[in-house]
């Protein structure tokens, strides 16, 4: 512990939610599931407070015992305390990824509950998530600019407050104007201010480059943690006392976990040094891209490659947070069954995550979203083209791998072209396209549907659309573009 710190605190945290909420399968318990999330969560307090504490104390020990103590060993304390204390950030934002992505994932659990129950159809309802996700999107880059001016802090704490409350406020709901503005303008906006593009632009400014795919994936499998977590926590809640109180319960969880931790990040960000370089070698020189205003860069290339794929990512993965569960049993499945394999594509991309984190930083940020969007395509082309249970459950699996590694080369692409000073603001840009593209796809996944009666057509749209994607990932020049393969020059 005195060596490591929160680092592996946070690991073995992770590893019991996984393990413990794949265990619920053999349990079908309410009182286990809590029993882990408790267990967990008090895990990775107690490693925070004690990072936290452990920083403060090397602070002081460190302060110089003369006045004549070295100005380098000063700098090497301070190096040596941000080290320590980016796994605290890491720490807070898995907790907020778990709860943001984790809430929004039970949509699929609740929908047809929420369509009977007020008498709607299935295009009044994906009308609403839709503009949840186009404002949110709408609201990103203007979150994302008040980020790198101001710092993270009480943006963080606004938004993760705002958020369980408007997730609660869901519980009220009688009328569709009513729903309207509490999920689709409050909760909004409150996503806007939390998403993982503000937490990943958090991370990737604390850990250097050779280190910072890696932690965008681990922060990125705490979103998928939280999927499997909620969707299982809040399918057997369904099952117990409906979708209103469920919605209560869920609004408490995100203020008694997420709201305490936010309190732990600094208000300025310390950016992230560099990673060392070779002997008699000077640091790479600056982002090839790098600007002082955040609107030049929307007139390069690259951007613009990297958000078209973006728009195809939001788009197809809000297509299936939303309507994979109503497909599956509009199939036939058990709703059980099509439980099950969200939890598993669940799983799988906590695995993706951290997969496509640790290869990014070894292969190249382009090749692994190439790839991703090519293993997603072609998980849709086995949902429609084998109608079979199983299909299901490959589809889970390729889906899932491919789900959450895109984000992570996106935000570690996007620090690495056009460098620290606009990340927030350029990565909610980003963000901004992969919304508007997942509100598309959800409403008129919704309106096909009623149109139609099945989800054949938006299916077959969105695995076209990957192949697409595919290809502008490729074209990226990464090589040219990337500060990661820029020539250090020698020092004189």
């Amino acid at each position: 512990m005195d060596r490591y710190g929160t680092k592996w605190l946070l690991i073995v945290a992770m590893a019991i939610f996984g393990i413990g909420v794949g265990l619920i399968s053999l349990t079908q318990s309410l009182g286990y599931l809590l029993l882990i999330v408790v267990i967990s969560y008090l895990l990775l307090m107690f490693g925070v407070v004690y990072e936290v504490f452990s920083t403060r104390q090397r602070r002081v020990q460190a302060q110089p015992a003369v006045q004549g103590t070295s100005t380098s060993s000063g700098t090497r304390t301070v190096q040596t305390e941000q080290e320590a204390y980016r796994w605290v950030i890491l720490a807070v934002t898995v907790a907020m990824a778990f709860m943001i992505t984790g809430s929004r994932s039970t949509l699929g659990v609740f929908f047809k509950s929420i369509v009977t129950d007020l008498g709607w159809d299935r295009g009044m309802i994906s009308m609403i998530i839709a503009v949840n996700i186009w404002l949110s999107g709408f609201l990103q880059p203007f979150t994302g600019n008040l980020m790198d001016r101001y710092g993270p802090k009480w943006i963080f704490i606004i938004s993760m407050s705002t958020f369980g409350l408007g997730i609660g406020l869901i519980s009220m709901t009688q009328s569709f104007g009513f729903l309207l503005f509490i999920y689709g303008i409050v909760v909004a906006a409150a996503m806007a201010g939390s998403s993982n593009s503000m937490t990943n632009a958090l991370v990737a400014k604390w850990f250097p480059s050779h280190q910072r795919g890696l932690a965008i994936g681990i922060n990125n499998a705490g979103s998928a943690v939280g999927q499997l977590t909620l969707v299982w926590f809040t399918t057997l809640m369904l099952q117990v006392s409906g979708w209103r109180s469920s919605h209560i319960y869920l609004g408490l969880a995100i203020a008694v976990i997420t709201v305490p931790l936010t309190l732990l990040i600094p208000r300025r960000l310390q950016p992230a040094s560099s990673a060392p370089n070779a002997k008699g070698l000077a640091p790479p020189r600056q982002a090839p891209l790098a600007t002082e205003r955040w609107t030049e860069a929307l007139n390069t290339s690259p951007l613009w490659l990297i958000n078209a794929g973006y728009f195809v990512c939001g788009m197809t993965v809000s297509l299936y947070i939303t309507h994979l569960i109503p497909f599956a049993t509009d199939q036939g499945y058990s709703p059980t069954a099509a439980a099950s394999a969200f939890g598993l594509l669940s799983v799988c991309s906590a695995a993706g995550s951290l997969l496509s984190g640790y290869a990014s930083d070894i292969w190249g940020r382009k090749n692994i979203m190439a790839l991703a969007y090519f293993v997603r395509g072609l998980a849709f082309v086995i949902l429609l083209a084998w109608r079979h249970e199983f299909s299901l459950y490959v589809f889970a699996i390729l889906g899932g791998l491919s789900w959450l590694a895109t984000p992570v080369s996106v935000m570690a692409l996007t620090s690495e072209v056009y460098g620290m000073r606009n990340l927030a603001t350029l990565g909610g840009v980003s963000l901004l396209v992969h919304q508007i593209g997942g509100g598309v796809s959800v409403w008129l996944a919704g309106e096909l549907h009623d149109l139609t009666g099945s989800y054949d057509v938006s299916f077959t749209l969105a695995m076209v659309a990957l192949f697409g994607a595919t290809v502008a990932s490729y074209l990226i020049d990464e090589r040219r573009y990337s500060m990661r393969y820029a020539t250090p020059v020698t020092s004189a």
